[in-house]
């Protein structure tokens, strides 16, 4: 008898005729045929990993959806695309039939199936197959990932449909959309569970650096709780995380190092490896200029960087060169001469003779220790405005920022006496020039509401088109069509 198991889950909502069905012999990877030891679990875990490394998740159009449509990034000035879903979202033209906005619904729900398939059939395995502890280790990593994947829906969806159990059949599958509250404690549930079960960082092999770790559980529950504008538990975690080891880097570039990868500041970050036949990274190419080569791989200039991004960094900040370079027609004459404002991303880059333009060995960030320091920062200026704690942990990452000893006070420190309004607009532009295309601007004009204010500072033009529905992309055309049961944001 043949089994099949839903493995894609293009139509996990509703959308049957695009759903992508594997048909599974026996003896493959059907549920009753596979979870038989601890290595088919981990396949199953490492399922999940992989898939987040999909060009419509942080592989590519994560990051364009986070700095496109915000005033790091945008096409015009000689520098433009003919991808219209790009400059859909770059000039908030994007509609219900935007592809992006539906791959990028349809990719994560297809990782959370991942989630759910590796977390149903783990659970039912027993102590002759698996111990309990590497069991609740493997199912804390899903948990974790789900609770990721779930984090990125509702802040961009608002209500999202929650789906926890692995889609094994097409009866059943249209459903409607939770409430934002009810996602958030799903989420809050899932990385509760990881934060108790998960290792940490340091009790992983080197071989497994990279894995959800206990401080990547308590750092994402504090950036959740940040969101959720939760202050007091955002203090309880950041706390947490501050005695689990780890350490800025003295040098920001460090970060984004390639022999440095999983090093003493990181905390969660996508994996990837050079080389043909490897999961490896496209940002090596996709940002750098069209005019530029590396390996003889011309680049495509993706998310190209405002003037306005650039103009931020103060005379003196080490982090301007290490995220954006200022090209020049002297030194690159074949240079479009329509292109006005020739600033690209600058920090992801692999000149081993592995990469290849669409290939290279660049992690992506999604939790840094520097984010904690800002986290804690936030909550503690928003629960005791001019908390002398909240201006250290801001001025702990500017002084790294400008080569600086990060416990000794300096000139370049933030001055007190702030109003706690003019407290976190200097988080935020912190939070810009510290995390500058790691995915975090637009999430952070978001959760702030001051999307539409960034972006008449950036372009008015634009920012004219902006209307309050723009602060969620609508429910996809295509899922609402195959499932009656969907509603829509409202306005759309």
């Amino acid at each position: 008898m043949k089994k099949y198991m839903i493995f894609m889950v293009g139509a996990l909502l509703g959308l049957s005729g695009c759903v992508d069905l594997d048909l599974v012999p026996e003896g493959s990877m059907a549920p009753d045929n596979f979870f038989k030891s601890e290595g088919d679990a981990n396949s199953a875990v490492i399922s999940v990993y992989s898939g987040l490394g999909s060009h419509y998740i942080y592989n590519q159009y994560s990051e364009v959806m986070n700095s496109q449509g915000t005033d790091d990034a945008e096409w015009g000035n000689g520098r433009n695309t003919s991808n219209a879903d790009k400059n859909d979202l770059d000039k908030f033209t994007f509609s219900p039939a935007t592809k992006l906005v539906y791959e990028f619904w349809r990719t994560q729900y297809t990782v959370i199936n991942r989630c759910n398939y590796a977390i149903d059939n783990i659970s039912v395995m027993g102590e002759d197959r698996i111990s309990l502890k590497k069991k609740n280790q493997f199912i804390a990593e899903a948990r974790f990932l789900r609770a990721l994947l779930y984090f990125n829906l509702v802040r961009t969806y608002g209500k999202v449909p929650l789906v926890l159990k692995e889609t094994t059949s097409l009866n059943d599958l249209k459903v409607a959309r939770s409430s934002v509250d009810s996602v958030y404690s799903q989420i809050i549930s899932d990385l509760e569970f990881a934060e108790l079960n998960l290792p940490r960082k340091g009790e992983y092999a080197s071989a497994d650096l990279g894995r959800a770790s206990k401080g990547a559980a308590k750092g994402l529950l504090a950036k959740v709780y940040l969101t959720m504008k939760k202050y007091d538990k955002v203090v309880i975690k950041t706390e947490e995380v501050m005695g689990m080891g780890y350490q800025l880097w003295d040098n920001y570039a460090d970060n984004f190092d390639l022999t440095k990868k999983n090093g003493q500041e990181s905390i969660f970050e996508i994996q990837y490896k050079a080389g043909t036949g490897n999961p490896g990274s496209s940002y090596n190419g996709y940002f750098r200029p069209p005019f530029v080569k590396i390996n003889g791989w011309s680049g495509y200039g993706d998310n190209p960087v405002t003037k306005n991004h650039y103009d931020a960094y103060k005379p003196g900040d080490l982090r301007r060169d290490v995220n954006v370079r200022l090209y020049t027609r002297e030194e690159y004459p074949n240079m479009a001469s329509s292109i006005l404002y020739p600033y690209y991303c600058n920090k992801y880059l692999d000149f081993s003779k592995e990469a290849t333009v669409e290939n290279s060995g660049n992690n992506y960030p999604i939790l840094r220790y520097s984010d904690i320091y800002l986290m804690r920062a936030e909550a503690l200026h928003a629960l005791t405005p001019g908390s002398s704690e909240a201006y250290e942990c801001v001025n702990k990452v500017r002084r790294r920022a400008f080569g600086k000893p990060i416990d000794i006070p300096s000139d370049i420190d933030l001055k007190t006496g702030l109003s706690p309004e003019e407290f976190l607009d200097s988080v935020l532009y912190e939070r810009r020039l510290e995390f500058a295309f790691e995915g975090q601007r637009r999430f952070d004009l978001l959760r702030t509401h001051k999307l539409k204010e960034a972006m008449e500072a950036q372009n008015p033009s634009i920012a004219a088109a902006i209307e309050e529905k723009h602060y969620l992309l609508p429910v996809p055309q295509l899922e609402r069509e195959s499932n009656s049961l969907l509603d829509q944001n409202p306005e759309w």
